[in-house]
């Protein structure tokens, strides 16, 4: 029986969703699931949650839960990854430490000073997967969904197993708004993207040969007035030349532009600062409740398949029926004119010879550098916590445009130092 991991497998909500749309494949219905979390409790949850698909369905799938990484990961065909090192409190203080600085962070999980103290939380754990999968699963396809993702694959491919790939939903939901703003059906439109993760602008968007950014310049004044928070991803349009795949809330603080200071971060854009934070402590407290109430049979699953990759690809590696998706991967000339050790977001074509991504070519050069610095602090963090480098450290945060615009250098190192302090149970050997 084919087996798949979840390694952070409390993550309930995300765990059925991926479950389910495993399961809405009939040559996937008969594996083994085995979830993994160092919280017992919420792992046990999942198990119920699963199990309960699987009595639904009435499916020979199994499911398993346990608290042991190694035993979890052995024998796994694919593992996936859904962590997040430190939870909520540590989530707060990513965030909290920079903004008392002056660094208005929006999200803080993907690129900056908060992102790249996520990856020294989350670094032991990358290295423990990888040791784990070459000794008991070595032909394993990782699978990662944790952010900071270009950051955590990378980790993943640097500490050596090259079957890695990160996995986001932007860049197949964002031009589906797109199509809603313009008019036309989501289904109808072409579209190509390429860049690194959640700093990624779509290359092309058409509709039957004509072009949506034509036609989303054309409603600028119409939208803006209707969403202001909308401004921001015009200007960014206008500007650099290209429509991002991740909203409003995450491109506001990936740049040096929109929030240099409170006046600017808060009215001008109409995005929040710490809103992230805010956004999925509320979102989670839902989910949970939710999780519990379809345990308990209050709630009905909903069965219709999601937009996460995930399942999908497991099915045309499987089947080898070919598809094509957006995913995490190091660059190697795949975006010519960005560094070869960048993680780029490039479309890859999935079969049952595996995951073989595809050749951009050179994106436009106000897109290249506007991603150029978050490539450099990315590369920069992951050779910081592969080597404890605490120098490393700080100049992967130095780097971070927002960050600039907002500090001095000396005020640089007394922010990292405290989130040094703050993290100093996650660097054990630093």
């Amino acid at each position: 029986m084919p087996k798949i991991t979840f390694i952070g497998g409390g993550s309930a909500k995300f765990v059925a969703a991926l479950a389910r749309d495993l399961f809405s494949f009939q040559e996937l219905q008969n594996w083994e699931l085995c979830l993994m979390d160092v919280n017992p409790d919420r792992v046990a949850r999942s198990e119920q949650l699963v199990r309960r698909i699987i009595r639904e369905q009435k499916l020979p799938a199994t499911v398993t839960s346990t608290t042991d990484q190694r035993k979890a990961i052995a024998g796994s065909d694919y593992v996936i990854i859904t962590v997040m090192v430190g939870g909520f409190k540590h989530y707060g203080s990513d965030n909290a430490i920079p903004i008392k600085y002056g660094v208005l962070t929006t999200v803080g999980d993907t690129s900056g000073p908060g992102a790249v103290f996520r990856l020294v939380r989350t670094a032991p754990v990358v290295e423990e997967i990888v040791r784990n999968v070459k000794e008991t699963a070595p032909n394993a396809w990782i699978f990662n969904y944790t952010n900071p993702m270009a950051m955590v694959t990378g980790a993943f491919l640097t500490y050596g197993h090259p079957r890695t790939v990160g996995l986001c939903h932007s860049i197949q939901a964002a031009y589906r708004e797109i199509a809603e703003w313009v008019g036309v059906p989501w289904q109808e439109v072409l579209y190509t993207a390429g860049g690194i993760n959640h700093i990624n602008y779509y290359l092309s968007t058409t509709h039957k040969g004509r072009d949506l950014y034509q036609m989303l310049m054309a409603k600028r004044e119409e939208m803006v007035a209707k969403y202001p928070h909308m401004r921001l991803q015009f200007e960014l349009l206008e500007s650099v030349g290209g429509w991002t795949a991740e909203e409003h809330n995450h491109q506001a603080e990936y740049y040096p532009w929109f929030r240099k200071n409170p006046q600017v971060a808060e009215d001008h854009y109409a995005v929040k600062t710490n809103w992230g934070y805010h956004y999925d402590m509320g979102h989670n407290e839902h989910l949970e409740k939710t999780v519990q109430d379809q345990i308990d049979g209050r709630v009905p699953i909903d069965y219709k398949r999601s937009l996460e990759y995930g399942a999908w690809m497991v099915h045309a590696i499987e089947t080898n029926e070919p598809l094509v998706v957006y995913g995490n991967v190091r660059n190697c000339g795949l975006i010519e004119n960005l560094p070869s050790f960048a993680v780029v977001e490039v479309p890859c074509l999935v079969s049952g010879t595996g995951v073989a991504p595809c050749h951009v070519g050179a994106i436009p050069l106000p897109m290249a550098s506007v991603m150029s610095p978050h490539v450099f602090l990315h590369e920069m963090a992951v050779q910081g916590v592969v080597n404890k480098d605490r120098r490393m450290i700080y100049q992967a945060v130095q780097a971070d445009p927002l960050t600039n615009a907002a500090l001095t250098l000396p005020q640089i190192k007394s922010m990292v130092d405290e989130l040094f302090v703050e993290n100093k149970d996650y660097m054990k050997g630093w």
